[in-house]
């Protein structure tokens, strides 16, 4: 399916508590000396007509960043009521969600998994040959209305959700190191020195 940038809404999941990193927030942490969300940023802003950013802490430095920021309505339901809340301030018929932690997202990942697309399918994912990365996500934004539902009777799994949905792993293992998010000390070391500024 041929969906125009304009017609998808980037939503960037800040909201998590970076346990394994000390509870800072990781979307906030240098590499090659900018915050690892403005790589997120550089990746993504060409391939939607527009960006929201859902975090619940150091608000105005995300704010600082350029974008909207959206704070979960309910605090604590994890990456779907973020999901959940950002979904009811996004004015297009699409929306892609991505982790802000994950510097190497792929540049032409929305545009891949909307060729994928199919008429009755509402959300698209990758598999990357060892997982399946539900929240790299393209998703109807009025599927996600359904979110508020499923969270109010105390689920919590995004694979639990899409499984009541329409919802299709799309095969992309070509793109794996893509996928890598940044979840303690040693993996943000490795990326300052494997990776190129």
């Amino acid at each position: 399916m041929l969906i125009p940038p304009r017609d998808v809404t980037g939503v960037v999941l800040c909201g998590g508590e970076g346990r394994r990193m000390g509870g800072v927030e990781k979307p906030l942490l240098p590499l090659h000396d900018r915050p690892l969300l403005l790589h997120v940023l550089d990746r993504l802003l060409p391939q939607v007509g527009h960006v929201l950013v859902s975090a619940n802490r150091e608000l105005d430095a995300y704010r600082a960043l350029g974008h909207p920021v959206v704070s979960d309505d309910v605090p604590g339901l994890g990456p779907l009521g973020g999901l959940a809340t950002v979904a009811r301030h996004v004015t297009t018929p699409w929306l892609f969600c991505c982790p802000g932690d994950a510097p190497r997202l792929d540049a032409g990942l929305v545009s891949r998994l909307a060729a994928a697309l199919q008429d009755e399918v509402v959300a698209v994912y990758p598999n990357d040959g060892e997982r399946k990365q539900y929240l790299f996500l393209l998703v109807r934004t009025s599927a996600c209305r359904s979110l508020t539902t499923y969270l109010d009777g105390g689920a919590r799994s995004v694979h639990g959700w899409l499984a009541r949905n329409c919802a299709h792993a799309i095969e992309m293992h070509d793109l794996r190191p893509s996928f890598a998010n940044v979840n303690d000390p040693l993996e943000l070391q490795n990326l300052q020195t494997k990776d190129p500024p």
